[in-house]
């Protein structure tokens, strides 16, 4: 019986990179047994042979600062970019610099240079980086390998690396065991740069007891957070529904002592989403009311209208702000739609 076996080639992402050939010689006693080594690819090199904690690490912080240079040279183009990559991304590069003794490493190069001249350098060089599948797929599967290796800081860097690239490879559903025993752990960056993605990418309600989980440890990290964090926190468990007013009565204190150090964004974002979140604590709109006024001028359009509807709704007295903004607020009208029109021209009296 003839049987046809098709020839093995190896290469291609879950197949064999080094298939053995015979190599041996006819006259040889072990010419059966001597073989070698297919080359490897060369784009695949550096994922199979360097895919240690400091190599994903470096990888992840060498996309994130791609997509963070694109944004700024194409500002029109904000697909996949993370609305809170600015805000982080000075964070990466200290959390890595500080990580960095705290992995031990073989490599050369890591030895006689630190991580932050690497940065510096790779900033310099660095071209426009494009990757295709087959990377994402062997990094990916580095990464979730090399999970038990990893710590906080580390995989919030890589998996943000995934997000900005709008890559799901099944690595935030397979890596919420993980993050969840590793809650105990996070500092106040890696929290809010885990929480973003997760409540991004995860399917709604799904996940809830993680995420009740992580509200649960939010008094441990408080002294980590500033009032743009505390912000963020706020409308991601407001969009994913658990708007539980428990966790305003865990940031409304912090705020109040911070409060007069913010700008006119934050003070009405604060009192927009404290108001959603349906916060009883008057005195605590009176005193983000107390902060606008000094920053009356600052307000845009959209900021002022959220500002003004909250303080209203929560039956705060308007009359100064009134008096000072009646012969401003003309000219922001344009800027609303028709149900913000008539609530601010009935607020000023406006026909």
């Amino acid at each position: 019986m003839l049987f046809l076996n098709l020839k093995k080639l190896g290469g291609g992402v879950g197949r064999r990179l080094c298939m053995p050939i015979y190599s041996g010689t006819s006259d040889c006693i072990y010419k059966d047994k001597h073989f070698v080594l297919r080359k490897i690819n060369q784009k695949y090199e550096n994922v199979l042979l360097f895919g240690d904690v400091n190599k994903l690490r470096n990888t992840a912080i060498e996309l994130i600062q791609n997509i963070s240079e694109q944004s700024e040279n194409n500002c029109n183009n904000n697909s996949y970019i993370n609305d809170k990559l600015k805000k982080y991304e000075n964070s990466y590069k200290f959390l890595s610099e500080n990580l960095e003794e705290e992995n031990e490493t073989d490599s050369d190069d890591n030895k006689t240079m630190s991580l932050k001249e690497k940065l510096n350098k790779e900033e310099k060089t660095t071209k426009k980086i494009t990757k295709k599948l087959s990377f994402w797929q062997i990094y990916s599967m580095r990464v979730k390998k090399s999970l038990h290796l990893l710590n906080t800081h580390d995989f919030s860097l890589i998996l943000q690396s995934f997000h900005l690239y709008n890559k799901d490879t099944g690595i935030y559903v397979m890596s919420i065991k993980y993050v969840e025993d590793q809650i105990p752990n996070m500092n106040g960056t890696s929290f809010v740069i885990l929480l973003n993605i997760f409540s991004k990418r995860l399917k709604k309600h799904n996940y809830d007891d993680f995420f009740r989980k992580m509200i649960s440890y939010i008094p441990n990290i408080m002294y980590d957070l500033n009032l743009k964090d505390i912000n963020n926190i706020l409308n991601i468990f407001y969009n994913i529904e658990l708007n539980n007013p428990k966790i305003c009565e865990m940031f409304y204190k912090k705020i109040l002592s911070n409060i007069n150090k913010e700008d006119a964004f934050i003070i009405s974002s604060l009192c927009y989403i404290f108001y959603k979140y349906n916060f009883e604590y008057l005195h605590f709109f009176e005193c983000l009311k107390k902060r606008g006024l000094c920053v009356l001028n600052d307000f845009d359009a959209i900021q002022f209208y959220k500002f003004i509807f909250s303080l209203y709704k929560k039956n705060i007295c308007l009359k100064e702000i009134i008096n000072r903004k009646k012969n401003d607020v003309i000219a922001l009208l344009p800027n609303y739609n028709e149900e913000q029109k008539i609530f601010i021209c009935d607020i000023f009296g406006i026909k």
